[in-house]
């Protein structure tokens, strides 16, 4: 059974496919084809992310690197910042162009990859200031997740029922909204208090749950793939199959990177005392 939930971009034409709405005008679409386009467009955001960091390590970051006075750091990192604020603007305008075209997937998720492979460099590259090597380490437990997922499904048969799939949409929103209301509180009560501690467990916490979610949506859209293909879908939907399942993986690699982050800081914190 499909699931009526996950990556917004996939749902829509998986519930189009199911209503009989998709007509297959050429051939039918592939796993092949969708393996094939999903490596080409997460080896596009790899690339470009490696080489924005490199870039940006050769110009700035290593300067910082070497000499961590506040003046020089804030404008190195204010840099970064600006690039990656302006990358996350084309990303959005890109999203919102997909919506309403997805026939564009194949050029506009293009260039959207491209857009996010310079905000994940410039990121990464500020983070790596002050712990190298976290970008990398996320990026080996997205693929180390992303390959239980497949496991799961094609050797073990596990499947997410779409009640199931209700359920966690709605403890999601619950959460959201308990970190609206709630988590700002503990925030102020834990700064008036100094508690560094406390206040890194709450984001812990936080970022650990995002990565449960990241991983269930990304086995949605394994899921999802799996159902178009098995019901004859039209080849031209490999490309936003394909854009759907890179925007989830990406989504779980900065929620990894952020839990990462958090632990680090958390160790490190209980090391000074």
């Amino acid at each position: 059974m499909y699931s009526r939930y996950g990556n917004p971009y996939m749902r829509r034409w998986v519930r189009s496919q199911n209503r009989g709405e998709m007509v297959v005008e050429q051939e039918a679409a592939t796993y092949k084809g969708v393996t094939g386009k999903s490596v080409f467009l997460v080896l596009l955001t790899i690339g470009i992310a490696i080489v924005t960091e490199v870039a940006l390590w050769l110009t700035l970051y290593n300067v910082a690197a070497g000499n961590l006075e506040p003046d020089k750091l804030f404008r190195v990192i204010t840099v970064g910042a600006v690039l990656a604020g302006v990358a996350g603007v084309a990303m959005f305008i890109g999203a919102i162009v997909l919506i309403f075209n997805p026939a564009a997937a194949k050029v506009v998720g293009s260039l959207y990859c491209v857009m996010q492979g310079v905000f994940l460099g410039a990121i990464a590259g500020m983070l790596n200031l002050y712990v190298p090597g976290v970008s990398l380490a996320a990026l080996l437990g997205t693929g180390i997740v992303f390959s239980a997922c497949l496991l799961f499904y094609k050797t073990l048969g596990a499947r997410i029922s779409s009640r199931f799939a209700l359920g966690l949409v709605i403890a999601m929103l619950c959460f959201v909204l308990v970190e609206i209301i709630c988590v700002p509180i503990v925030y102020l009560l834990a700064a008036s208090a100094g508690n560094v501690a406390l206040l890194l467990g709450v984001q812990a916490g936080i970022a650990f749950f995002c990565v449960i979610f990241a991983t269930i949506t990304v086995f949605w859209d394994i899921q999802n793939i799996d159902y178009m293909v098995q019901v004859g879908a039209d080849k031209k939907y490999e490309w936003i199959l394909a854009f759907s399942l890179t925007t989830s993986l990406i989504y779980l690699y900065m929620e990894i990177l952020e839990l990462l982050l958090r632990i680090i800081m958390l160790v490190g914190i209980s090391k000074n005392k």
